[in-house]
């Protein structure tokens, strides 16, 4: 370990002194593989952190590909699980029937029914907790049991998955016709001795910079792990970005989209307007009032947004996303925050609307030589101290009968010392721009109730249910269309949607799907990353297995879909119910 990383500081140290970094990384990138621990038995690479990227590793190796997932917390589940969601979102619409003689279209009853969930996530679903009486799903739960519940899962696939946790990509190498990925380098990092809460003691804006380094530091110790061939194997990987961020798309140089398009479905737009991002975090109802540490952070424009002057605002915030707890709020409940922000009103919760993560494209293509995550690292320290103001607001505005000392962080749930959520909840990233330019518009969400569902594609591979939601950054403009009432009926994923225009050897999944902004609210939740999920990683162990490229599977799309049929339901059931008198 010593020799490796007295290796990387050396080159690193020529480097800089020569002028190589910025404008030619060769030096750097031959220090990072000079002594990085090389990988190349790998069939299925999957560069992850969010919901559909623990999903595909497992349909992928369940599918015999040998996989690797690399995951860059400790705990793995993305938004149920490291950026603390765990309040499963489901269909809640009817759309309601105008002509004389139709009938209420329930799509919340379509989406709900077990014919139309993959198999795995209605399973995990089966096994949760108790609900805790909270208001907004049918599941919410505690995230660090939920973690728990997804060990033997990956223990029974220990043949033929690796999970790489704390583990980020750091460098992707495209082959010489720039069509196919060639390499993947990734840091991962080890705590040290004394490192409290695991590493995660410190926020995630303070330490994603070490994160991302391969120098040791007073916190880590690291690993440079090099996936892919450098002897010029015939055939390469086949990788898939599930990441929260679209690292591997900015790695690769790959078309894609950012922020919100001028048209639906277009490719051109605004890459710095998007949605807001929050960090969540755990509030404990204590029996008795107890200290804890203050931050000095501002509390300006917090309120209870579209709850403002309600009677019962704080309780209905409080039982909204409950984890633990029944009945009106009590000592041992615990309250998972996730309140948003109303521009109309003038304020709101953790929600953060102020800023958007993602610089802009060519700001982020500038970082690539020494890559950080691609995020704005001030828009995410904005998040966090608006997470943290949020709790001192709210605590201090509990009713009567209720001391604010009663209501403290707490960190056990979501496994940090901070007390907020490992890493933020994502809404939109860097999405792909799929084989052909094709991108999944909005427009294929939606129609009549007479269509029972959306665009039935030949090439139909995931299904998804939920009307677009949208969280917008205040003080910035979007298009007319954004506002327009968007509830969709029961929607086909195409296998096109999991591709990109260039990178052969290259499927997406979950956020990072080739999908406008309009589509990726509707698809952004988590039974419809987890059906992408499954199917991106059935389809990619197929292409491992045949050395098809993503543009000959999807001319052999049937047999793609059979093999995904058999983990994931591509096709609606309509149950009977589902339509109502109007």
């Amino acid at each position: 370990m010593t020799r490796f990383l007295s290796t990387i500081a050396l080159y690193l140290m020529l480097a800089l002194t020569s002028g190589v970094i910025g404008a030619n990384s060769a030096v750097v990138v031959a220090a990072e593989q000079s002594a990085a621990v090389t990988l190349n038995d790998y069939d299925v690479i999957i560069a992850g952190g969010s919901t559909a990227a623990f999903a595909a590793a497992l349909a992928s190796a369940e599918s015999g590909a040998r996989t690797a997932l690399l995951e860059p917390t400790d705990w793995v589940g993305g938004q149920l699980t490291s950026s603390g969601v765990p309040a499963v979102d489901e269909a809640w619409h009817t759309i309601k029937a105008t002509a004389p003689g139709t009938q209420s279209y329930s799509v919340a009853r379509v989406a709900r029914d077990p014919a139309n969930i993959t198999p795995s996530f209605h399973a995990l679903m089966q096994y949760l907790e108790n609900p805790a009486d909270c208001w907004v799903s049918r599941f919410c739960f505690c995230p660090d049991s939920f973690v728990r519940q997804l060990e033997p899962l990956e223990k029974q696939l220990s043949d033929k998955l690796t999970i790489f946790r704390e583990t980020v990509v750091k460098r992707v190498e495209l082959n010489g016709d720039g069509d196919r990925i060639a390499s993947l380098t990734a840091i991962q990092r080890k705590p040290k001795p004394g490192v409290r809460h695991g590493g995660y003691d410190r926020l995630p804006s303070k330490d994603l910079a070490d994160w991302y380094s391969p120098q040791e530091s007073d916190r880590f110790t690291k690993r440079v792990l090099y996936f892919g061939s450098r002897d010029g194997a015939k055939r390469s990987p086949v990788f898939i970005d599930a990441t929260e961020w679209g690292e591997v798309l900015a790695l690769a140089d790959a078309p894609y989209l950012q922020g919100v398009e001028a048209t639906d479905g277009g490719l051109a737009g605004d890459d710095r307007t998007g949605q807001a991002t929050v960090f969540c975090f755990v509030e404990e109802f204590l029996e008795n009032p107890a200290d804890e540490p203050k931050y000095d952070v501002p509390l300006e424009r917090m309120g209870f947004a579209t709850y403002e002057g309600r009677a019962d605002a704080w309780d209905q915030v409080w039982t909204y996303r409950r984890i633990r707890g029944d009945g009106p709020p009590a000592p041992g409940d615990l309250c998972l925050q996730n309140w948003g922000y109303s521009a109309k009103v003038g304020n709101g919760g953790n929600d953060y609307p102020f800023g958007y993560l993602f610089p802009s494209k060519a700001d982020a293509a500038a970082t690539c030589d020494d890559w950080q995550g691609g995020v704005d690292l001030a828009v995410m320290a904005g998040a966090e101290e608006r997470a943290l103001g949020w709790h001192e607001w709210f605590k201090r505005h509990a009713p009567d009968g209720i001391d604010p000392k009663q209501i403290v962080l707490n960190s056990t749930v979501l496994g940090t010392g901070h007390g907020l959520a490992k890493l933020p909840y994502i809404r939109d990233t860097r999405r792909s721009i799929g084989l052909d330019g094709y991108v999944l518009p909005m427009a294929d969400l939606v129609g009549d109730v007479a269509d029972r569902t959306g665009t039935k594609f030949d090439d139909r591979i995931a299904l998804g249910a939920y009307p677009a939601d949208i969280h917008p950054i205040v003080g910035r403009e979007f298009p007319k269309y954004i506002h327009a009432f968007h509830d969709t009926l029961p929607f086909y994923i195409p296998f096109r949607a999991l591709t990109n225009e260039r990178i052969e050897n290259m499927l997406v999944a979950g956020k990072t799907m080739a999908q406008s902004f309009m589509a990726n609210s509707a698809t952004r939740l988590h039974p419809t990353e987890w059906s992408t999920g499954t199917a991106a990683g059935v389809a990619a162990a197929y292409m491992a297995k045949t050395g098809k490229t993503a543009r000959l599977a999807l001319e052999s799309v049937a047999e793609v879909q059979k093999l995904v049929k058999a983990k994931t339901p591509i096709d609606w059931t309509i149950p009977a119910d589902a339509y109502t008198a109007k």
